[in-house]
């Protein structure tokens, strides 16, 4: 976040174009800041009361855009040039002292308070925060699709800080590439009257400036807007998307620098003061229309982006109907004044409160953290950010100093994070030492043996085990799959007995839950002596709903699902389809139409597609959800700590966990015909009350809905007898 204290802009120059140079508070600046925070924040807490509050970030990143090109044009006017490293080590000043505090915090907290399930994503994040890439972390996880189950961890918001920063690395250079640009066309003109020269050379450095920034943020604005569009959830973190935003606030800062001012004597007050309520008036249409569903940045952005650039240009007009009163108020400058560290301490509160409560927020709760997200804030400004910033130790010191000073602090943190996962690292080793020894003993009733309604069984001695524990199955692959090459029509891989030793091949198809069945079906393959392909895209089942993700997932899964029937066209000794599928999520559907119907009507049209050579589709009903609230892994490792049954302890009501499954429904609607069958085999994981995520000692899931590799293993016989009870399939 930008300084809290900064220039204003005086009147047009008469000579020469200058930046302002009075050193007072903005508080129309301060104000924006208030509101940019307090949306943010009230939107992380109470999301649906301001479901647009995401876009308080936007209204920061033009503010800093604004003030950080004023000072730079300050500096360019008073010595031709820019110190790139005296620039950097003023925004570490500023910056980093608070952010390495919060990280430090976070970290601690997260090694006293946080399930070690998290702890692999929650330290990723911290590293990348620290380093300041966690906006291209948070990208790279957007497009992955598992890691879209992932719980937000405490320093998430650190995205923008990260863009920011990437920001200020770039900024000034470009300034300075401008200036060096006229600088060099200078040196071959004649010299003129000194005056003249003094204002041509400043006014012609201005043009250059505003021309490389203008280039600059034009381009990222057609790229944000293209990206957004292509890949929404990647284009909402990366830094080329944002760059214009930061971009605008700068052009502005050059306008304000030119010879007609940002917002001089030429503009009669009545017109600033219809310009400031408008541009409160877009932040605010922002914050209570957008919502997640908006594509954003993109087109979208430019509404608050532009309302911003108003507020400042506006200034603070001190008409009778402007509503400069309300953003001077003392509460509003107040809130300005913290803004950058109450958006730092919000989010991490907001996630540690239910860890360390062990309960969801409620509305009390929410408002013991925005207090105390505020009281956080003002000792951070007092006793951090301001000593640091100000102080003589740095001020007064060669810009090394700061810098050698923030790689000081920066290791610090970089060292707990290392330390905390070298201990996971040895937790886990330890806990795979004691898997392999239960796993070797071959324990009767061991994972869904404990539940076959023909055979009923129960172990003592498994009473208290957990294999894989959360955390190792978090880290697991699924069972291996060998990649098949050349590949034809779309990527697959093999599994079960080699094809030159198999009496028959078969094919798994559909997405991520088809995938995790894998280890089942190729316990189920080898004993028949089949040999199965895996016919699967993540997050994509084979249907032709098409359901409601973002792009690219979208078209990729529209194209995928158009493919296969011409994988088994050129693959006609595969006459036997196993199919299963998320039964989550929602599909597109025409106004009044039933989306679950829609869903079942997408099956049945997609086996259609499939040739005459499949003669067999038996769809694996999905596995039920005991993840869907996200908490069963927490629940699972304080069970193993304090040595209780997890499985009892950690159950969740049937009627919450097992979703309808719209292939099952979908199989149910054509297996009159014959082609299609259902196997279920829901009783090996859910009682008649509840559904439990260990079952005879074996964790079922691992993450929040599918299925471990082992115990997905332990369902391999089940799957061959139920396939052999199928009318037409015995063995």
């Amino acid at each position: 976040m930008p300084d809290t204290r900064r220039r204003v802009i005086s009147g047009a120059p008469t000579t020469e174009p200058r930046p302002p140079t009075a050193t007072v508070v903005r508080p129309e600046i301060q104000a924006l800041r208030a509101v940019a925070v307090m949306v943010v924040v009230v939107f992380h807490l109470w999301p649906e009361s301001l479901p647009g509050g995401y876009v308080g970030v936007d209204v920061f990143f033009a503010i800093s855009g604004f003030l950080i090109t004023l000072h730079l044009l300050r500096e360019v006017r008073r010595t031709g040039t820019v110190s790139i490293t005296g620039f950097w080590a003023r925004r570490a000043r500023r910056i980093l002292p608070a952010a390495l505090v919060v990280l430090l915090a976070c970290a601690i907290a997260t090694i006293a308070a946080v399930p070690q399930i998290h702890w692999d994503q929650f330290f990723r994040e911290i590293r990348s925060s620290t380093l300041y890439v966690e906006n291209w972390q948070l990208a790279a996880d957007a497009v992955d699709y598992q890691a879209q189950d992932y719980a937000p961890s405490s320093v998430q918001h650190f995205w923008s800080l990260s863009a920011e920063e990437q920001f200020y690395l770039i900024w000034p250079v470009l300034i300075l590439v401008a200036v060096a640009l006229v600088g060099r066309r200078w040196r071959r003109r004649r010299r003129g009257r000194s005056g003249r020269r003094r204002y041509g050379r400043s006014h012609r450095r201005l043009k250059s400036i505003a021309a490389v920034l203008g280039a600059f943020t034009v381009a990222s604005l057609v790229y944000s807007i293209l990206h957004t569009e292509a890949n929404p959830l990647q284009a909402f973190f990366v830094t080329p998307t944002r760059a214009w935003e930061f971009g605008a606030g700068g052009l502005l800062a050059v306008l304000a620098a030119g010879p007609s001012g940002a917002r001089g004597a030429r503009h009669g007050p009545r017109i600033r003061v219809a310009v400031s309520w408008l541009g409160l008036a877009a932040i605010a249409v922002t914050v209570a229309t957008f919502s997640g569903e908006t594509p954003f940045p993109g087109y979208a952005a430019l509404l608050p982006i532009l309302g911003t650039i108003a507020v400042i240009w506006a200034g603070a007009p001190a008409a009778r109907l402007a509503p400069t009163r309300l953003l001077g108020l003392r509460p509003v400058q107040f809130l300005g004044n913290v803004s950058y560290s109450i958006y730092l301490w919000h989010w991490p509160l907001i996630v540690m409160a239910p860890f360390v409560l062990g309960r969801d927020l409620d509305t009390p709760t929410s408002l013991a953290i925005l207090v105390l997200t505020i009281l956080l804030a003002w000792i951070t400004k007092i006793l951090v950010e301001d000593p640091v910033r100000r102080g003589p130790f740095l001020t007064a010191r060669d810009p090394r100093w700061t810098f050698a000073s923030a790689a000081v602090a920066t290791v610090m943190v970089l060292a707990v994070v290392g330390s905390a996962t070298g201990k996971l690292d040895s937790d886990l080793r330890q806990a795979e030492q004691q898997a392999v020894q239960i796993i070797a003993a071959h324990p009767k009733c061991f994972g869904a043996a404990a539940r076959d309604p023909e055979q009923p069984c129960s172990n003592e001695s498994l009473k208290l085990s957990v294999v894989p524990t959360p955390t190792q199955a978090a880290r697991a692959r699924n069972a291996p799959c060998a990649l098949v090459w050349p590949q034809q029509v779309i990527p697959t891989c093999s599994f079960g007995v080699p094809r030159d030793a198999a009496v028959k091949r078969f094919a798994l198809v559909g997405d991520s839950h088809a995938q995790a069945w894998r280890a089942a079906m190729d316990v189920f393959a080898k004993a028949k002596a089949w040999h199965g392909v895996s016919v699967t895209q993540s997050g994509c089942a084979f249907s032709k709903a098409v359901k409601r993700t973002p792009e690219p997932l979208r078209t990729q899964c529209v194209e995928w699902t158009r493919q296969v029937p011409k994988w088994f066209a050129a693959n006609p000794d595969v006459d036997t389809v196993f199919v299963s599928a998320f039964s989550g999520g929602t599909v597109e559907v025409a106004d009044g139409g039933s989306p679950y119907d829609a869903a079942v009507a997408g099956y049945v049209e997609a086996w259609k597609t499939l040739p005459a050579t499949v003669k067999h589709i038996v769809v694996l009903r999905d596995n039920p959800l005991v993840e869907r609230h996200g908490k069963a892994a927490a629940c699972v490792e304080r069970a193993i700590r304090r040595r209780t049954p997890a499985g009892p302890a950690c159950a969740l009501a049937r009627r919450d966990a097992l979703l309808p499954d719209p292939a099952a429904s979908a199989a149910e609607q054509v297996k009159a015909a014959g082609r299609v069958k259902v196997i279920d085999l829901t009783p090996f994981m859910c009682r008649a009350r509840d559904c439990r995520p260990v079952i005879g000692g074996v964790l079922v899931y691992k993450d929040l809905h599918h299925l471990t590799r082992l115990f997905a293993t332990t369902l391999g016989p089940y799957i061959e007898r139920a396939h052999d009870r199928l009318p037409g399939m015995g063995s």
